[in-house]
């Protein structure tokens, strides 16, 4: 009886460190965590663009951030990281994970939300607004317990944002692909339970260009992807739905 007292408790405690603290949204308060997040603007709006962190747990919550680099135009495309007026940079010299401020961010209140995180390019401009983007994995965490984390990938494109689904959104669609890294072939499952003329599934690389693209004959199903002659490195796969994305996932080609 001890031992089964103990085992419970053990097990208590495992799923009270693992849970998530922290959920990173974007300046509107819907949820990017764990997604591919796209921000569009002119140069000088995707130099101001903001996030916010919630605080999931009912005692307030310190948190820190560390940002690594996908894809920069420049390499004096540096990205800002602010908490309030402190800011610091991460540089795109850099590869690999950068810790901001040597793991010093801010606190955030007892369910509440941090609206005072900025993440934005920097130091470059935007000399060819049509085709320049910058791309960071973005990580919140707990600095006492680093893996409570939350990540994004954030996307900054000049321009305009494509013209959104009105009755196809991601909520009525399931997306998950394996192996994830993936080495010769890329299993793409969907579901989407909606109705639609047309539908595919589409590989990109960090500069935006279709590399492979496979027509979705069924609402249901899963799709292959021979991705056995690309470089090792990230790439992203969307959903396209009547000729609108719907959703875009993040995956690993090694």
């Amino acid at each position: 009886m001890i031992k089964k007292i103990l085992f419970i408790s053990s097990l208590f405690f495992a799923g009270v460190l693992s849970a998530q603290t922290f959920q990173l949204s974007d300046y509107n308060d819907v949820d990017i965590s764990n997604t591919t997040h796209y921000e569009y603007g002119t140069p000088t709006e995707l130099g101001l663009t903001k996030f916010h962190v919630k605080n999931l747990t009912g005692t307030q919550a310190s948190f820190a951030l560390k940002v690594e680099k996908v894809h920069v135009p420049y390499t004096t495309s540096g990205l800002a990281c602010c908490f309030g007026t402190a800011c610091f940079s991460a540089s795109a010299t850099v590869s690999g994970t950068q810790v901001i401020n040597n793991g010093v961010g801010d606190n955030v209140s007892a369910n509440g939300i941090y609206t005072d995180l900025k993440l934005s390019p920097v130091t470059w401009m935007w000399a060819d607004c049509a085709n320049d983007s910058a791309t960071w994995i973005v990580t919140i965490y707990d600095p006492a317990n680093p893996s409570d984390e939350v990540t994004a990938t954030i996307v900054w494109k000049c321009g305009n944002a494509p013209v959104s689904v009105n009755e196809i959104s991601k909520e009525n669609l399931r997306l998950s692909a394996f192996p994830n890294p993936a080495t010769n072939n890329l299993t793409v499952s969907y579901k989407i339970n909606k109705s639609f003329n047309n539908a595919s599934v589409e590989l990109f690389d960090v500069l935006g260009q279709k590399l492979i693209s496979n027509e979705l004959s069924s609402n249901a199903g899963d799709v292959m992807l021979d991705v056995s002659n690309l470089n090792a490195g990230i790439y992203f796969y969307t959903v396209r739905v009547d000729g609108n994305a719907i959703r875009t996932e993040r995956v690993i080609v090694k």
